[in-house]
Order: C-alpha cells, then sequence, then structure tokens
C-alpha cells in the first residue's frame, strides 16, 4: 500500500502532459512516439486500476460471505487512488482517438474509473466531453464496445 502514495499524483501529471502532447501532434514522428509514451501509460493505469477493483471485489466478497474482509486496506487503497478521478475528462477526450489501441485503453480505463468512483463531476458532462462520445457512438459498430460507452455515460450522470 506505501508503493501506491504518490504514484496516483504522478500518473496523473505524466499523463496530463502526455495526453496534451498526443493531442496537439501533427507531424508523423511526434505522433508515433506520443501514441507509444500514452499507450505505456494507459496500460500503467489500468494495472493500477485492476488491481485496486481486485481488492475491493475481493473485500466486498468477504464481507458478503461472512469471512470479513479488510475493509481498511480496501478504503485506503481507494483513497489514495482518488486523485486519479481527476483523469475522467481526459480519457473522455482520447475515446474519438483514430488509434484503436489508445480507444481501447483509454475505454477501458474509463471504465474502471466510473466503477470505482463513479462520475459526480459536472465538468465530465461538459459540451466537450459529450461531443467526443457522440462521435465515439456514431463511429464505433462494436455493441460490445457501445453498450459500455452506455454504461459509462449512465455511470456519469447517475
Amino acid at each position: 500500500l506505501l508503493l501506491y502514495v504518490g504514484l496516483a499524483h504522478h500518473i496523473c501529471n505524466v499523463l496530463i502532459e502526455t495526453v496534451a502532447r498526443y493531442l496537439e501532434a501533427d507531424n508523423r514522428s511526434g505522433t508515433k512516439t506520443a501514441n507509444a509514451l500514452l499507450l505505456s501509460l494507459l496500460d500503467i493505469l489500468h494495472c493500477m486500476l485492476m488491481y485496486t477493483a481486485n481488492i475491493v471485489r475481493q473485500t466486498l466478497q468477504a464481507q458478503k460471505s461472512g469471512t470479513g474482509g479488510d475493509t481498511q486496506a480496501a478504503e485506503d487503497l481507494l483513497l489514495i487512488n482518488k486523485p486519479l478521478m481527476d483523469l475522467i475528462s481526459l480519457l473522455i477526450q482520447l475515446l474519438p482517438s483514430e488509434d484503436t489501441e489508445i480507444f481501447e485503453s483509454a475505454l477501458q480505463c474509463l471504465s474502471l474509473l466510473v466503477q470505482l468512483y463513479g462520475g459526480n463531476s459536472q465538468e465530465n458532462m461538459s459540451p466537450e466531453n459529450m461531443d467526443s462520445f457522440a462521435e465515439v457512438l456514431k463511429s464505433k459498430k462494436d455493441t460490445r464496445q457501445l453498450k459500455l460507452l452506455l454504461r459509462i455515460i449512465k455511470r456519469l450522470v447517475s
């Protein structure tokens, strides 16, 4: 758990910088470099969120079965990773990416974030973010991806 202290803030800062560069990249080599770095950072974020989700899930299952469960550790992990909520809007902006790997990674991270924390921020429902959702909903044909997008939107709205 001590490893995580400060990691969430660091990942947020580096991701914010990298996404800004990715969205601004206009030359081929800059885009390729930004893509590689962004994919690596999204993978790290996904691993952090999966770890957190698994700990929370195990704790809830232990409570449900009556075997206890270390709720304090799960609560501490959720609290330590709470700064990652600041990435929700950023991940939404990545959804219209033409790079399918970036789209998939951003979608998975966004899904985990809203499952863990909800989306109780008005900023997440900004016109810019709604445009991103609309663009992706119009362009994607995969029903699994569309269902996941709609579940994310539902969580962000409620």
